[in-house]
């Protein structure tokens, strides 16, 4: 149940209160903790993305609409905490609540964007959707990294059943937009992590390939989209070009030719 909720730190006896908003500094990034730290039960996540760029760059001093969305099948709560940093660590741009019913900040260092106890949607199927707004920095900031943890949880009062989808995105301050592809891309890709066999679906060029990398950026497989359902989709096997099977690992995935929106895909064997 999402009172349980993502970022959590203290006994599961005090939980119930997380539901009006997680505690800060659980969001995964570097020196921080995530919703796992207490949730023994959350062994994978299905999907969650963050969408509103035009994939990979920001425009300095430029305010942005940015959705957070979290999808997992079976789960019925939501929640979630977000922050975005510069490479030293220290708050990147302004993180600005424009739906204060369903999503609340806190100013405590480097700031924090988290769901309200209404922005769980309790007993809602999912995708939850929280929209918020970004005010870039200036020019001199340099990449900008954005960090969140969610939890899609069960709703059944314990954390064994929670579903905990963490995550991130780094933006470089200047770029050029890949022909025909605007910002607001869905992009799904469940399990994750997965063992073997992961799905990724996104709407974008039919024509831009799917490439999968390694974590030394080295070309792993190109896969080509089918459409389905008014989307995109691709079926990667955990196999490399030549048909073998590569190892557990954190690999990224990136649509198009040109500059892209790029996620992480864990492999665990």
């Amino acid at each position: 149940m999402i009172r349980n909720l993502l970022a959590l730190s203290v006994c599961i006896g005090v939980l119930r209160g997380y539901s009006a908003g997680p505690p800060d500094g659980k969001t995964g990034r570097p020196g921080e903790g995530t919703c796992l730290d207490c949730h023994s039960g959350a062994g994978s996540s299905d999907s969650t993305s963050l969408d509103g760029f035009v994939d990979g760059w920001y425009q300095p001093d430029s305010l942005y609409s940015l959705t957070l969305s979290v999808r997992y099948a079976g789960q019925l709560r939501w929640g979630f905490e977000l922050t975005a940093v510069d490479g030293s660590g220290n708050s990147a741009g302004q993180l600005i609540v424009t739906d204060s019913v369903n999503t609340q900040y806190s100013s405590s260092a480097p700031g924090y964007l988290k769901q309200t106890s209404v922005g769980t949607f309790r007993g809602t199927s999912g995708p939850a959707l929280w929209t918020f707004g970004w005010r870039a920095p200036a020019a001199s900031t340099g990449p900008v990294w954005f960090y969140w943890c969610a939890n899609a949880a069960d709703n059944d009062g314990g954390s064994s059943g929670d579903r905990i989808c963490r995550d991130s995105l780094v933006l470089s301050a200047t770029g050029v937009a890949e022909p025909g592809v605007v910002s607001g891309r869905h992009f799904w890709r469940y399990p994750n992590p997965a063992r073997s066999r992961v799905v990724i679906e996104y709407d974008g060029n039919p024509e831009g390939p799917v490439r999968i990398y390694s974590p030394a950026g080295l070309l792993v497989r190109c896969l080509a989209a089918q459409e389905s359902n008014g989307l995109l989709r691709v079926v990667w096997d955990g196999r490399d070009a030549g048909g073998q099977i590569v190892p557990g690992a954190t690999y990224f995935v990136r649509l198009g030719t040109e500059i892209t929106r790029v996620a992480r895909i864990e492999l665990v064997r």
